[in-house]
């Protein structure tokens, strides 16, 4: 866990009344409901600089800690339990609106990720980091902030990217996810990289990072990465230390609680899932991408008492992970496996009454509502690295993370007998373990390996509690947006939905 040093990360409380409904179409930055002792006039005086930037930087980490909440669905972790939460833990094809944090089981990210982009910057140019850089003189100081800004607005660009099929800015035409991932990097290299250079490298506030830089080029590395650009992704990974990890602060305060924790760990609105076998057989599709039936059970499937075996082995030849305990408990107590397997502690669970007399498993990621979420870390960089070298070079930088996280090494395969199927698996296996609850890390894969990584595309329900699952590889932005923006009105309206990304990752509406 991120060491908490509560008087250091404190923001002040304007900063975080920041929340929104109308971020996403809005026709001025007056438009966003902002901190309420920011008037009209303020978004015009220099003066105010840095709190706007911190603002939207607050903004962004309300959103972004819902977001890392409802991921857990789109990665095959948890099934709703609890009525109120019914619709969180199945895939869903559109992001819900409104505020991120008004209670446990809020689940609205976008507005909030939209709102900290507009506030930084935008087409009207009357975001703060446009009136720095053309407006306001603020010296080496102006630096600074728009370093900050430019990290941010990658951050968010890199966001939408990543997860949406298609995205608009400020009321445009559509955009692919390859053309706003470009927007992300270029905002890196062009901008917050110039900025850096030109102040110096600092510390992020709030204890965010240690290093502007190494954030920077660590977010431009997930962005190529999500792009497909394997080899610029591991370049950058490699410029960023051992280490390092750049974070989503958190409080035990309304909008800067850390969701996953409070919305599982403390409220329990549903129970982690094991292996998927449960798949309804009668509904299944072929694997959209191989066309080949999928096998049963699926694989990368399942945190229940995950282990790792003496010689490092983590997931079997096929696909399925290696347990070190039955997925059932008896009287509370594991019941272990016998296979030697150590506990892998980097996806924690414990027992708890959730709905119903039978106890369920729920994550404990998180230990408090005021515990940090990693935005993007070394473990993350490495995993890149180890995808784009291969061989030995990959199983040593996962050695790194087992050391790391005092797990065995991996001596199970070898670099010079190793299958590229094996290595696949490995890293595949160890970055859902590694990066598990840390904002879609999981889902982000499985966008990028289909033809392996199984979304349920709006088939079956779940085990227990009988939802039907929804429809969702990539998202679509809320109907609103179709509906209202003159561009996507001219392609159909709705009938946009889905159409920036290729068939097999478009989600799938009811």
């Amino acid at each position: 866990m991120h060491p908490l040093v509560p008087s250091a990360r404190r923001r002040s409380g304007a900063v975080l009344v920041l929340s929104s409904v109308t971020l996403i179409a809005c026709e001025s930055l007056i438009d966003v409901d902002t901190p309420h002792v920011l008037t009209d006039e303020d978004f015009g005086d220099p003066a105010s600089a840095e709190f706007q930037v911190e603002s939207a930087v607050a903004l962004f980490e309300c959103g972004y800690s819902a977001f890392a909440w409802v991921g857990l669905g789109h990665e095959d972790v948890m099934e709703s339990v609890a009525g109120v939460a019914s619709s969180v833990h199945v895939f869903r094809a559109t992001p819900a609106r409104g505020e991120c944090d008004t209670s446990a089981s809020s689940q609205a990210w976008f507005d909030q990720i939209m709102g900290a982009r507009a506030m930084l910057s935008n087409a009207r140019g009357d975001g703060v980091y446009d009136r720095m850089r053309n407006e306001w003189s603020l010296g080496a100081e102006g630096a600074r902030l728009s370093a900050i800004g430019a990290i941010y607005m990658a951050a968010t660009l890199g966001h939408l990217g990543e997860f949406y099929c298609e995205v608009t800015l400020d009321d445009g035409d559509l955009l692919t996810p390859d053309e706003v991932l470009d927007m992300a990097e270029e905002w890196v290299t062009e901008r917050a990289l110039q900025h850096i250079d030109a102040y110096g490298d600092f510390a992020l506030p709030n204890q965010i990072a240690t290093s502007a830089r190494s954030m920077a080029v660590a977010l431009r590395a997930r962005i190529r990465w999500a792009r497909g650009d394997l080899q610029g992704a591991a370049s950058d990974a490699e410029a960023v230390p051992q280490g390092f990890t750049a974070w989503v602060t958190r409080e035990d305060e309304r909008t800067r609680r850390n969701k996953p924790y409070l919305a599982e760990t403390a409220s329990g609105f549903g129970s982690m899932l094991g292996v998927n076998d449960w798949w309804d057989p009668s509904v299944r599709r072929p694997n959209p991408v191989t066309g080949l039936p999928w096998p049963d059970p699926i694989p990368f499937t399942g945190y229940l008492f995950l282990g790792v075996l003496p010689d490092g082995r983590a997931v079997d030849d096929a696909g399925y992970p290696i347990r070190w305990a039955e997925e059932e408990r008896v009287n509370s107590d594991p019941v272990p496996l016998g296979n030697g397997a150590a506990p892998d502690g980097r996806v924690e669970h414990f027992p708890r009454i959730v709905a119903g007399p039978d106890p369920r498993e729920s994550p404990s990621r998180y230990d408090s509502e005021f515990d940090d979420i990693p935005l993007v870390s070394w473990r993350e960089l490495w995993l890149i690295r180890a995808e784009h070298e291969g061989g030995q070079a990959a199983i040593d930088l996962v050695d790194d993370l087992r050391a790391a996280a005092g797990l065995p090494p991996v001596t199970y395969i070898d670099g010079a007998t190793a299958t590229p199927q094996q290595i696949r698996y490995m890293i595949l296996e160890e970055r859902r373990r590694a990066l598990f609850s840390e904002g879609g890390r999981h889902w982000s894969a499985k966008i990028r390996n289909p033809d392996v990584l199984w979304f349920p595309r709006a088939e079956g329900r779940t085990p227990r509690q009988g939802y039907s699952l929804r429809g969702g590889v990539r998202l679509s932005m809320p109907d609103e947006e179709y509906l209202t923006n003159p561009f996507l009105q001219a392609r159909g309206g709705l009938d946009a939905r889905g159409t920036g990304c290729e068939p097999s990752e478009a989600p799938v509406f009811p």
